[in-house]
């Protein structure tokens, strides 16, 4: 009889056990199943965003295969328009040589309007010069132009003007041919790091460390607005070709369109690294270009929001500045890793490398430009160099030295170039005044 109670006891035992086993393996299970469902549910998503990515790239082929035929198309229509003027020149002038032997009249001025008004190309809101850059080679102007250091350098289109941003957080307008002071503006809160001229000369930018960009006018000296919105220091700000819209560029990782006459921002773009530069490549302000602290290049649509193309690989150093020719047909990036490039701006792909032995971009924001014939590139080293480079070989063409600190930026509109270095003072570069120390190629 005990014998029989002992083994109930056990089996009760055994089957108490092997229910709670039963209950952690049914516990398992579920969860198990859960995991599962989050899986195919994860898998359902990144299938989705696949197939929307897929569609995106779909359509930006071809969106780019259509702009490409549209440049196509209106780079065709320019060239013959110019072939016919100067066709229409030269039986011009051929009439005039048959009335006139003995003399040899120009053009008149009926001829070249009756070319027709100028399409509104690239070539013609950034100013573009029918005549080839030379480069500068004389120190005309002199000046320490702030209390603090200097951290940008802009010409006005016309070049009468530059404006230049400090540390001091002011921008001063300067005279080019007396390098007089005209005007200083106010109202920025820390350091002003890019200044912006617009189209006509009559407004300013400037973009700022208090995490603002802010509009001044030029004839009362007057902001018109400030631009806040951004969460990161403002390293670069443009206006667009008609003055309409500005573009600002942040360490925020931002980039953002403004609508100047509602006042606001109308378009963020998130950009992944930090922005050390923007610009614009094309004459409606639709396509953006960007510089970043990750090293890359970027492109954005304005319209859409949306990154066109992200070129990676060109720089091991953050880029300082973007820099488009004055065609738009090239962009000009600077970097920390004291190279610079030429890309071309329909293939992405790097059309050439510049470099020099001693070359050294010496800040974060240092600026470096074109020629306003895109034959040249310009830009100041570490040690307050200035180096020419030619476009067409790499070479150096030539280097120039009258200041000592690293250059923050240069600027050249028609024969003037104007150099910027951290240490308070100012170089205007043109044809006529006591020579500084220049070293030939």
């Amino acid at each position: 009889m005990a014998s029989k109670k002992n083994i109930i006891r056990r089996l009760t035992e055994s089957n108490t056990f092997l229910a709670r086993k039963n209950q952690e393996m049914t516990e398992l299970v579920n969860e198990k199943n859960v995991t599962i469902q989050v899986i195919q549910d994860e898998l359902t998503t990144l299938q989705l965003e696949m197939s929307k990515l897929d569609e995106r790239q779909r359509d930006l082929e071809r969106e780019n295969a259509q702009l490409l035929q549209r440049w196509l198309k209106k780079m065709n229509e320019e060239a013959d328009r110019m072939n016919a003027g100067n066709a229409f020149l030269e039986n011009e002038q051929q009439e005039q040589s048959a009335l006139s032997p003995s003399v040899q009249s120009p053009p008149s001025t009926r001829s070249l309007r009756s070319m027709g008004p100028e399409s509104p190309t690239q070539s013609n809101w950034r100013g573009a010069s029918s005549i080839f850059s030379i480069i500068p080679q004389i120190s005309s102007k002199k000046f320490t132009a702030h209390d603090a250091e200097v951290n940008t350098v802009s010409l006005s289109n016309g070049g009468s003007m530059a404006a230049t941003g400090s540390n001091d957080k002011k921008i001063r307008i300067w005279d080019i041919k007396t390098g007089s002071l005209k005007s200083t503006l106010t109202g920025c809160l820390q350091s002003v790091m890019c200044v912006s001229f617009n189209a006509t000369d009559e407004l300013l930018l400037g973009a700022s460390n208090d995490n603002a960009a802010r509009l001044w006018h030029l004839g009362t000296g007057r902001p018109r607005h400030t631009l806040t919105g951004h969460i990161g220091k403002v390293f670069s700000a443009r206006f667009n070709p008609d003055s309409s819209k500005v573009v600002s560029g942040s360490h925020d990782r931002t980039i953002k369109v403004w609508d100047l006459q509602k006042g606001y921002c109308i378009r963020t773009m998130f950009t992944f690294a930090s922005v050390n530069d923007v610009c614009l490549l094309d004459f409606d302000g639709s396509t953006i270009a960007s510089g970043h602290l990750d090293n890359n290049l970027r492109f954005w649509d304005a319209r859409s929001g949306n990154c066109v193309k992200e070129v990676t690989g060109i720089h091991m150093g953050q880029i300082t500045s973007v820099c488009p020719s004055t065609d738009g047909s090239q962009i000009l990036t600077n970097s920390r890793d004291n190279t610079l490039r030429i890309l071309d701006v329909r293939t992405y792909e790097t059309v050439s490398v510049l470099h020099a032995d001693g070359y050294k971009t010496g800040t974060n924001w240092s600026k470096a430009c074109f020629s306003p014939d895109g034959q040249y590139v310009v830009s100041g080293s570490a040690d307050g160099t200035l180096y020419y480079w030619s476009t067409r070989d790499g070479i150096v063409e030539k280097l120039v030295k009258e200041q000592t600190s690293p250059i923050v930026g240069v600027s050249w509109v028609n024969s003037t170039v104007v150099s910027a270095e951290k240490d308070k003072t100012v170089v205007i570069w043109g044809t006529t005044a006591r020579r500084p120390t220049i070293y030939e190629k």
